[in-house]
């Protein structure tokens, strides 16, 4: 062979290599994968895992995706990116048992119609066209559960809304939750409330009597503000944490909600201002006095009080706060997504006793500026200018919600109380097996309509606040699959410049100081040079007398052309500060690395042809 055809044939043979290879990877190494990602992701948590293995049927997942109408908007193109990456981890994974399709419903399609019928959302968009954005599961029963639309503020929760679709679908029934109440929201009571409504679509409830001697079999329990329990009770309850490990308890120093009057103008008979737990709580690692109530002064609602005039004003009340994004969780999945802050009204505070077995994580605390106060003076309801009076910061922010896990003793060592209750001594649990999910809620009342909802005849009823998104997050992790627990919250895949953003803010800091200083003088020279001309004391027309006020003027025009040419001035300077701030990242973070890799490859051609020379 001629030696000129070396070069062109070894060419070609690395390129029929290197297809090839790619191809051959693409088969036989798809299911692969290497997450190398600060925070893993790509990578699935334990429980999805869990419950992907428990697949015995192929699961089919339809994503619809309206690609030509969502190209125009740069954001919800990069986090469909983001969704069909997740999307396809799950399907190499599964090996086999999740079938992913991409469909892009057109308008007036076949598959649009598909997409409507399975109940996805269509998004309106400036042209009028709609985007779908959503996924249909289905098993081969033909069962589905519907995500009607992916939200990119919603991608903490990502994984485990993805993993709860084949959880779904897997169950044989809706999850089962009993409640035990002593609060006027039970059916039969004639005025359920949106919480109460909204739980019975998703769940089959099972309301416990207010003197059960024994609980019923339930995925979760929900303990809301219970009535006066009595150690029978109070074993069932202890022994449920320990045996099923699935309980939220809401419970409230000062519940406004079991003292409203009923229709007679009176509270119900046996109504209970406040609730506990006893000695549980203790045992599960949280501290809880029912006579201690929180307030935020940094916090507070608005409510309107009248002064002794008869004026009427409106003024932050320190005991109804709400809680926004900086003290609220962000790790936790049932929080992670919360962007309308939390409505409270005097709750309770919790502490963490710092028991070995147990850890609690707050999920709500209040800000720097809470305090805490007696109960029974919060009772009085003490006016804005009262509670602020002698008012002092707890050491720390109290803790108004916390999710408890780890392996709880039981708060009756000694077995079951005496009682009329009859009890197998063989089923007495002194600590729970495996590890429990408690979750605990210092307040009743922020799941009255009227702490989270606002009603306007006009449009109708809006949130104003996470109470109900965040009580269904909560309810729906611990009545789902136990695996859920095990599922993360996602980091966001949009990994902000934060270096760069605060030298942006700093430099806009600067810049907006500068130019209220600026415009702030601008308009007080228009407004004296106004005064001038519209009195006519500036006038060329007048007399003598009035030379004065015209040099004025003119000084005034002057000044302010002055005054505007340096505001512009400033704008070009921050303009061009922020330019070069550009540039300078371009050139590390471009320019730079692919120098370093020449340098690094002359040094290197350097080294060698020295090596060869000696």
């Amino acid at each position: 062979m001629k030696r000129a055809l070396y070069m062109p044939l070894m060419v070609l043979a690395l390129v029929v290599i290197f297809l090839a290879g790619n191809q051959i990877a693409g088969q036989a190494m798809r299911s692969w994968r290497l997450d190398l990602t600060e925070h893993g992701l790509y990578r699935l948590s334990p429980g999805t895992l869990a419950v992907m293995d428990r697949l015995s049927e192929p699961v089919e997942w339809r994503f619809y995706y309206s690609r030509a109408e969502a190209a125009q908007y740069p954001a919800i193109r990069a986090y469909a990116t983001r969704v069909r990456e997740m999307l396809q981890a799950y399907a190499d994974r599964s090996g086999g048992m999740i079938r992913l399709t991409e469909i892009d419903p057109e308008p007036f399609s076949p598959q649009e119609d598909a997409a409507l019928e399975a109940g996805l959302t269509a998004v309106p968009t400036d042209s009028g066209n709609s985007i779908y954005f959503g996924l249909v599961a289905r098993n081969s029963i033909d069962e589905q559960a519907v995500i009607p639309v992916f939200r990119e503020d919603s991608e903490a929760r990502l994984e485990y809304d993805l993993t709860r679709v084949i959880a779904d679908l897997e169950r044989a029934r809706r999850p089962r939750l009993a409640i035990l109440t002593s609060l006027p929201i039970t059916p039969d009571n004639g005025a359920p409330n949106r919480f109460v409504t909204e739980l019975g679509g998703a769940y089959d409830l099972v309301w416990v009597e207010e003197d059960f001697r024994e609980l019923p079999e339930a995925d979760a329990l929900l303990v809301y503000h219970p009535g006066d329990l009595d150690e029978n009770q109070l074993y069932l309850i202890d022994q449920y944490a320990l045996t099923r490990g699935r309980l939220l308890a809401f419970l409230d120093p000062l519940a406004h909600m079991a003292m409203r009057p009923g229709p007679d103008g009176l509270p119900p008979i046996n109504a209970q201002r406040s609730s506990d737990l006893g000695p549980l709580l203790a045992r599960w690692g949280v501290s809880y006095d029912p006579q201690t109530v929180a307030m935020d002064r940094a916090l507070g609602l608005p409510v309107e009080i009248v002064d002794t005039d008869g004026r009427a004003r409106r003024r932050a009340y320190p005991l109804w706060f709400s809680a926004g994004p900086g003290q609220i969780n962000g790790n936790d999945l049932a929080t992670a997504t919360l962007d309308l802050g939390l409505n409270f009204g005097s709750p309770g505070r919790l502490e963490a006793l710092g028991l070995p077995d147990m850890d609690m994580t707050p999920l709500v605390t209040t800000s720097p500026e809470g305090a805490v106060i007696d109960a029974d003076i919060a009772a009085g309801a003490p006016g804005p200018d009262q509670l602020l009076r002698d008012y002092e910061p707890a050491p720390e922010p109290p803790v108004i919600a916390a999710r408890v896990s780890g392996l709880p003793e039981t708060a009756f060592p000694d077995g079951p109380p005496a009682g009329d209750v009859l009890f197998d001594p063989a089923d007495h649990a002194n600590q729970a097996a495996a590890p429990v999910d408690i979750t605990l809620v210092a307040d009743a009342d922020w799941l009255d309509d009227t702490y989270y909802v606002r009603s306007d005849p006009s449009v109708g009823d809006t949130m104003v606040a996470d109470n109900l998104t965040l009580a269904l997050n909560l309810i729906d992790m611990a009545a789902g699959d136990p695996a859920l627990i095990e599922v993360r919250s996602r980091t966001p895949s949009l990994r902000p410049m934060s270096r760069v953003e605060r030298l942006r803010e700093e430099a806009e800091t600067r810049y907006v100081e500068i130019q209220e200083a600026l415009e702030q003088e601008i308009a007080e020279a228009e407004e004296r040079l106004d005064s001038l001309t519209g009195s006519g004391r500036a006038s060329a027309f007048l007399s003598a007398s009035g030379a004065e006020e015209r040099a004025e003027a003119e000084r005034l025009r002057h000044q302010i052309a002055e005054t505007r040419a340096e505001l512009r001035s400033v704008e070009r300077d921050f303009r061009r500060d922020i330019d070069a701030l550009n540039a300078s990242l371009q050139f590390w973070t471009i320019g730079v690395p692919p120098l370093l890799v020449i340098l690094l490859g002359i040094a290197g051609a350097v080294w060698r042809r020295r090596g060869r020379a000696s």
